[in-house]
């Protein structure tokens, strides 16, 4: 209770001669948050649920239907003293418990009043699922009976000993995952193919459903009812979910605590149980199948589940770790309590919050809670309309409305007719005003810095290749960056094969030999046949030997080597015309950046300014480049394949191109010249280049992001 809310309220009258009475079917449980003292009533045939303080029970119990609402206030403001709510604190708190449809009253006009509360009710309801058109939420079964039936069977495992038998079985699929990271990497390059969709998306309800049960089986473990089951519409996918709400009801946090996880719990479960089956099992139905169910019940359950921003497992969990019951309605009006009290000076807003501490955390929960969710419902948007353009245009248009339409006409509504700021109302109008200058003056008149970025790759000036010249196994590798001098031994491959080859021609070439100068004395005919096939065979014998010689590789000139690390190339198989690596010397530098088509007019029109260019590895240090040429036309080859997606690299390449080179889209090459020597300019290393261009407003270049955005996904 504020120090300065009021004790009366001119709406007062309205309320004062009703007698108001708590539904017969309505009960009240007590718990604790924070070390302080709470009440939530709930309603067993709405499943409605309603949280409050000490002192506004000591008003709700008296709510008998004897006594008018003027007689219970009087006697609790006799009894509580400074302690007792004021007027408008019951007139918010009966409008609650009346929203909540867990009160009663005898005034004549209830019935009616229940009618219009009903349809006031399914209308917040329509509207909640017009504006949330990717959460659409269909219940479709009472699940409580069944949960009933089969709960024996399953409650041996929520002990000690199940929890025993899950830290084994999720240690153990996650020692799997570690034996098997690469061929599990590879093959989740993958997992959106449009071949893997139809298992992908069996996988994500199945796990999805037992998770559900997760929760719904642990609310039986502790006392609980659940009895509503259906299906969310996550962005048009059919998501099962159950509704736990029964656990607000828990006295004990731990409990809440577990039923919020115990989805998740059984989730991991059965991704390590996937685990397992696919490592046992070879190429086929049941191996793709298990891979699928394993990401997503891992993945899924890492990046949404225990996300806290999100209204998901993570969010309710957190709001139990910190005691802070409705945590996102109270984040959003503490950040309301922040702007009407120390922004429009109003003393008589209510604060939400408990002390500094939680006010400072409430507030900044609030505004990452808010970015959040704008953000994940652009990407979502953006989703959709890869696929249905028209259906996300619609869905772009509503969020708009939803998040900031709607809310700028509640503020505005606000501003002109809220009671409580009535005294400051001008000030409230003077800073609003001046808050919305302020900003539509930072980000759309105040020209802003403007770069952009490119990815490349740096070349030594003067650089020899390293060609094997025969294949072989690696058996001698001098060391990535060493210092050579020229005829030193850098590589050396071994080749069996070379051996038994060369013994074979000599057999074979003494053998011709023989027959030829038997013919010879013999004046034998055909003699100049087998003396052909010699003469091959010592050509054969000559290029063998360049093979025998050229398994020792060594250096053509003095430089750096740059050709891996050696622990990567030891034992490695290398072919016939295969580079190796390549010598350099130190002194004068290219790098290559490689500017796509939307930051193209940025390139020609603007002009380019104090360069900044950052080596991967090596962000801390910038290296300026000398000088800067543009490559006249557009290009599709890439300088290097490490900048290709094909090398893991961040331009995108296309499939059909072995080499990894030929870029998706034509792009502009940008050559600067770089002078030095040492770290970090290293031969054929990979960084990212940054240009400025001249200054704009934020809003300016927002909007042509955002509009070259659209236009390169949608063609528009």
């Amino acid at each position: 209770m504020g120090e300065d809310r009021k004790l009366f309220s001119e709406s007062w009258h309205r309320v004062a001669p009703q007698k108001i009475r708590l539904r017969p079917s309505v009960k009240v449980r007590k718990q604790y948050f924070r070390g302080q003292c709470w009440f939530v009533a709930n309603d067993a045939y709405s499943d409605q649920y309603f949280r409050f303080r000490p002192e506004a029970w000591a008003f709700i119990r008296r709510l008998d239907g004897t006594q008018t609402v003027e007689e219970i206030w009087q006697s609790t403001l006799d009894r509580e003293g400074d302690q007792a709510p004021g007027q408008g604190e019951v007139i918010q708190m009966l409008a609650n418990l009346y929203q909540s449809n867990l009160v009663v009253s005898d005034f004549p006009a209830d019935v009616a009043q229940l009618f219009e509360r009903q349809k006031k009710r399914h209308a917040r309801e329509w509207k909640s699922r017009l504006f949330g058109i990717f959460f659409l939420r269909i219940p479709l079964w009472d699940p409580d009976n069944f949960l009933n039936r089969t709960f024996p069977y399953v409650k041996w495992l929520v002990n000690p000993l199940g929890a025993l038998l899950w830290l084994a079985l999720v240690g153990g699929g996650l020692a799997v995952v570690v034996a098997n990271w690469e061929e599990l990497f590879a093959r989740g390059q993958g997992v959106l193919a449009p071949g893997n969709l139809p298992l992908l998306l069996l996988a994500f309800v199945i796990a999805k459903v037992i998770h559900e049960f997760g929760h719904g089986y642990a609310v039986k473990r502790f006392g609980g009812e659940v009895h509503t089951m259906g299906i969310t519409f996550l962005v048009f996918t059919p998501i099962p979910y159950v509704d736990a709400s029964a656990a607000w009801a828990f006295r004990e946090r731990w409990k809440r605590i577990w039923v919020g996880a115990s989805g998740m719990i059984v989730e991991l479960a059965i991704a390590a149980i996937a685990a397992f089956v696919w490592a046992a099992t070879g190429p086929g139905l049941l191996n793709a199948w298990c891979f699928n169910l394993m990401v997503v019940a891992s993945v899924s359950t890492i990046l949404f589940n225990i996300n806290p921003l999100l209204k998901f497992d993570g969010y309710y969990i957190l709001s139990d770790l910190t005691d802070t019951p409705n945590l996102q309605p109270r984040s959003f009006k503490q950040i309301g309590h922040v702007v009407e009290k120390y922004g429009f000076g109003g003393k008589h807003s209510e604060k939400p919050s408990n002390g500094l501490g939680e006010a400072i955390w409430l507030f900044f929960f609030g505004v990452a809670s808010w970015t959040f969710r704008l953000y994940i419902t652009f990407v979502i948007i953006m989703f959709v309309a890869d696929r249905y353009l028209g259906l996300g245009f619609i869905a772009a248009v509503l969020t708009i409305i939803g998040l900031f339409v709607i809310p700028a006409t509640k503020g505005i509504k606000f501003l002109f007719t809220e009671p409580r700021i009535e005294r400051v109302r001008n000030r409230a109008f003077a800073v609003t005003a001046g808050f919305i200058g302020l900003v539509f003056l930072l980000l759309g008149v105040i020209p802003a810095p403007r770069y952009f970025h490119a990815h490349g790759v740096l070349f030594a000036e003067d650089a020899v290749f390293l060609v094997a010249r025969t294949d072989g196994e690696v058996v001698l590798h001098q060391g990535h960056l060493s210092e050579v001098e020229a005829g030193d031994l850098l590589i050396r491959l071994e080749n069996p094969e070379l051996g038994m080859t060369r013994r074979q021609l000599e057999a074979e070439t003494a053998l011709l030999e023989a027959m030829s100068r038997r013919l010879l004395a013999a004046e034998g005919i055909g003699r100049e046949v087998w003396q052909q096939r010699y003469d091959a065979n010592v050509m054969r014998l000559l290029e063998l030997s360049e093979r025998e010689q050229a398994v020792e590789i060594r250096a053509p000139r003095s430089g750096l080597l740059a050709a891996g690390q050696a622990d990567d190339q030891l034992g490695r198989r290398v072919n016939r015309g295969m580079i190796l690596g390549e010598v350099v010397s130190e002194g004068s530098w290219h790098f290559f950046a490689v500017v796509g088509q939307r930051n193209a007019n940025l390139l020609f029109e603007e002009g380019l300014r104090n360069p900044r260019i950052r080596f991967y590895g090596s962000s801390g240090n910038e290296v300026i480049p000398e000088s800067v040429h543009i490559v006249p036309g557009q290009q599709e080859r890439l300088p290097s394949p490490a900048l290709g997606w094909a090398s893991q690299g961040p331009i995108e390449v296309r499939e059909d191109d072995g080499q990894g080179v030929r870029a998706v889209e034509p792009f502009f090459l940008v050559r600067m010249d770089l002078e030095g020597e040492g770290a970090p300019l290293h031969h054929g290393r990979t960084g990212r280049v940054r240009f400025q261009v001249n200054p704009e407003p934020y809003l300016h270049q927002w909007y042509r992001k955002l509009r070259q955005m659209v236009q390169d996904r949608f063609q528009l």
